[in-house]
């Protein structure tokens, strides 16, 4: 149980008892960041992550040991979203297809603009499919 106290901080660090286990120069910017009025409004505005990497540079060292805590929450998500989605394209009837390309496309996080690829007034033929007279 102490190890979570231990963490606290880096789920806010603007509470007022903080006990962090952390070396003496990280404590002195996390005394820092937790004066910091502007840091203080912003905080609940953004994912957890997204703050950590946001104080990068004012406090790297603080956001590197906050960093090392939650971003293997966030690898081993992905993985398993990988893992689920390369069981979904490789199956016993598509075993033997390439399955990197595949697995992009289905991992992607872009949005494909599906009526700019099919407005008719942007069709062009290709020219090998025009008839050559």
């Amino acid at each position: 149980m102490k190890n979570i106290q231990e963490k606290k901080w880096i789920m806010n660090p603007f509470q007022s008892d903080i006990t962090s286990g952390i070396s003496t120069k990280a404590e002195e910017e996390l005394f820092d960041l937790s004066e910091d009025a502007s840091l203080k409004m912003n905080f609940n505005s953004r994912k957890l992550i997204q703050f950590w990497v946001s104080v990068r540079k004012p406090y790297p060292i603080l956001s590197t040991e906050a960093l090392k805590v939650l971003l293997p929450f966030s690898s081993s998500y992905h993985c398993e979203v990988g893992f689920s989605a390369m069981v979904g394209i490789k199956n016993k009837f598509r075993n033997k297809l390439q399955l990197s390309n595949s697995l992009r496309l289905k991992l992607t996080h872009i949005d494909v603009d599906v009526n700019a690829i099919l407005d008719s007034n942007k069709k062009q033929a290709h020219p090998s499919h025009t008839p050559h007279y």
